[in-house]
Parts: structure tokens; C-alpha cells; sequence
């Protein structure tokens, strides 16, 4: 059975980046994704903030754009859109557990789609506990 995940965007970067803390752990993780192992389902938000980090990162423009198509190509990864009633949800679960605004559309996604949150982020998984059921 193929795993649903929601990766935040520290985890992208970090298999990205081979100077980020916990690369190796995070390239496993995308290697799943690539080999068809599983499904990757995140905001746009996640997309957003990996250009902007390899942007920031490498001084590369050029490397952040091939990182955005690279993304934006893969069979295995779908990016979503917030709407209304998504806003709705995640501003609920920012108040309810204090998580950051996009911390809390990453969760408001995996809780959403059912799927695992894949985050190296400790706030993010201890504050994200008693809303997700995985």
C-alpha cells in the first residue's frame, strides 16, 4: 500500500540541500516519494517556501527555479490550494494549538487528506499530537 504523507517544507530542503541538518534522513523520505513508495499531498504554501529557502540558500535563482519545476513535475506529489473553507479549518487549528500560520495549513492539509505529517519541526509534531490521528 502506497503511504500518504504531508512533508513540510523543512524536510524537502533538507533532502535538497546536502549541508541541511538531517539530509540524509530526508532524501530517504523523498526517495519514497520518487520511487512510487508513497504520495506526497501538501499546500502550495510548502512549495513556496522551498523555492524561497534554495533561493536564499544557494544565491541561485536558477536552482530555485529548477527545484520549482523539478517539484511541480513529480508524479507522486500534489500541491493544493487553500480555499475558503480550508483558511477556515487551519486559522481553527492555529488557535486551538498556537502553531505558526503556515505550520498550520501544512497540518490543516494532512489532517484533511488523512495523510502522516512528515516534519523534523518538534513544535510543529508536539503541538500538531490532538489534531492528527497519526
Amino acid at each position: 500500500m502506497v503511504k500518504k504523507l504531508t512533508i513540510d517544507s523543512s524536510v524537502i530542503i533538507s533532502s535538497l540541500l546536502e549541508k541541511e541538518h538531517m539530509h540524509q534522513e530526508a532524501a530517504a523520505i523523498m526517495e519514497e516519494v520518487l520511487n512510487g513508495k508513497a504520495f506526497a499531498i501538501m499546500p502550495f504554501s510548502v512549495l513556496v517556501e522551498v523555492v524561497s529557502a534554495v533561493r536564499r540558500r544557494t544565491g541561485s535563482e536558477t536552482l530555485s527555479v529548477q527545484v520549482e519545476n523539478e517539484l511541480t513535475s513529480i508524479e507522486n506529489i500534489s500541491f493544493v490550494m487553500l480555499d475558503d473553507k480550508s483558511a477556515m479549518d487551519a486559522a481553527a487549528i492555529a488557535a486551538k494549538t498556537g502553531l505558526r500560520g503556515m505550520d498550520a495549513i501544512v497540518v490543516q492539509v494532512a489532517r484533511e487528506f488523512d495523510a502522516h505529517l512528515v516534519t523534523f519541526d518538534e513544535e510543529m509534531k508536539r503541538k500538531s499530537r490532538s489534531i492528527l490521528k497519526k
